[in-house]
């Protein structure tokens, strides 16, 4: 099979499994309640959590946070079998891994209104520079908890990590593609914002 035709299946596959909404299947099952239809409509974390529980909203972040970074693991163990390797092998993971990110926040199943893909962004940041997001991520809460900024903390999340991860040597041949990440994350949740009516 020609490469290319393999990236494209790749993308499609990634999309459609980010398609799948584990907020809907986290409010149906311990609430009976379908997601699409309460507080802001959007299947997302953000909703649940002030519109239904708390707790709940928790747990999709963090059902996200691990879907994404599991499914790039098993990705990377695909393409390690089939003989990818090198930079080659860590493009294709950032590009299919950002497709399952799409897939979150305009899936084609929810006539492309999803969640802003916040936790999922966080599980694809922390596979490939774990120490950054990390950073990010303490930063991020440290901001909510004292200065009550959530909107402003999903901004660090979602523009800090190419930066921070320029402190470590280690990552520093990612910069110009987790920046690219970066500003499509911001656009898509821009996309978001304006169908939610904030901007």
């Amino acid at each position: 099979m020609p490469i290319s035709i393999f990236v494209i299946i790749m993308i499609i596959v990634s999309y459609l499994i980010g398609c799948f909404s584990t907020a809907r299947l986290i409010a149906k099952h311990f609430k009976q309640l379908n997601i699409y239809k309460v507080g802001t409509g959007h299947p997302d974390t953000e909703n649940i959590y002030q519109n239904v529980s708390k707790s709940l909203g928790f747990l999709a972040g963090v059902v996200d946070l691990v879907k994404m970074n599991l499914y790039l693991h098993i990705l990377a163990s695909f393409y390690n079998r089939i003989g990818l390797v090198g930079l080659d092998y860590k493009v294709l993971l950032l590009v299919t891994g950002f497709a399952m990110i799409i897939g979150h926040c305009l899936p084609i199943t929810n006539k492309f209104i999803g969640g802003r893909g916040l936790f999922t962004f966080i599980g694809y940041g922390a596979f490939f520079v774990f120490e950054p997001m990390l950073i990010v991520s303490f930063l991020a809460i440290f901001v909510i908890i004292f200065f009550k900024q959530i909107r402003f903390a999903q901004y660090l999340i979602v523009l800090l990590p190419p930066f921070v991860s320029n402190f470590f040597p280690a990552y520093n041949y990612l910069f110009l593609y987790l920046l690219g990440a970066s500003i499509l994350m911001g656009i898509m949740n821009f996309v978001v914002s304006k169908r939610l009516g904030e901007i």
